[in-house]
Order: structure tokens, then C-alpha cells, then sequence
């Protein structure tokens, strides 16, 4: 296949074909979109199950317990002993003075009280749990 062509007149026309550029692009767009959810970051936690759990997006600082690796502001590890240095600094930088806790379900109660306090004593205003809703065959047990 050529890409200088002539016409009547001894004119070169310079054609570049552009479909398969196009069809490339728009594969791996494609391909983007689908696989992009799936790579969500994240703690790998086991929430607890409850009736009244709701999906919804976090619009504050999500703070999780894990049950192997510790603490974390968002997607950061921080240490018992810092945690309410941390979440200092960020009560006072941030706007948003929602806190929406996640604890693996395994977590001792006593851990998960000491976090709800530090939040507390920081002065969050706002405090959630987050759960995984029951399925309706686990609500029959």
C-alpha cells in the first residue's frame, strides 16, 4: 500500500491512515476503564455483617484496623503511639470532619474502643462505622 498517490495533475497527496491508530487507542481504553476498578487500593479487611449496613462513598478520613498490619489514616500506616499526633494534624488541615472507621472483624473490642476514643479526644465531629450488609439467607440464621 502506498501513501503517495497520484492524481491527474502529477499531485502527490500524502494520506495517513489513521483507523487502526484509532482502533488501538480506543482497545486500550477500553481495556482501562474495565480493569481500573479492580485495581482499587485499599486495606484487605473482613467487616463485620449487620441488617442496617449501607453502600455508600466515604467523603471524610477513613480510618481502618486491619487485623495482621496495624492502623491507617486513608492508605497510611501509622503506629499506635502516633495515631493521635496524626490524626491531630489532619483534624486541623482538613475541612471535612468526618471519620468513618473500619475494623476487621476479628479486632479485639478493646482496640477498637481505644481508636473510637483517640477520634474522639482529636475532636472529630462526625463518626461512622462501616459494615457489610447481611444477605437475606444470613438474616434467617
Amino acid at each position: 500500500m502506498s501513501f503517495f498517490r497520484k492524481t491527474g495533475h502529477d499531485e502527490l497527496i500524502c494520506d495517513i491512515n489513521v483507523t487502526s491508530l484509532v482502533d488501538v487507542t480506543l482497545t486500550l481504553l477500553i481495556i482501562f476503564m474495565i480493569s481500573t476498578p479492580l485495581f482499587k487500593g485499599g486495606i484487605e479487611v473482613v467487616l463485620p455483617k449487620t441488617q442496617t449496613a449501607h453502600r455508600f462513598s466515604f467523603t471524610g478520613l477513613v480510618v481502618t484496623i486491619s487485623k495482621d498490619k496495624g492502623i491507617f489514616l486513608d492508605e497510611e500506616p501509622v503506629a499506635k503511639e502516633n495515631l493521635a499526633d496524626r490524626l491531630q494534624e489532619i483534624y486541623l488541615t482538613s475541612k471535612n470532619k468526618a471519620v468513618y472507621l473500619r475494623a476487621d472483624e476479628d479486632i479485639p473490642y478493646r482496640d477498637v474502643t481505644m481508636v473510637l476514643g483517640v477520634i474522639r479526644h482529636v475532636g472529630f465531629e462526625s463518626l461512622g462505622l462501616v459494615a457489610e450488609p447481611m444477605m437475606v439467607d444470613q438474616l434467617r440464621r
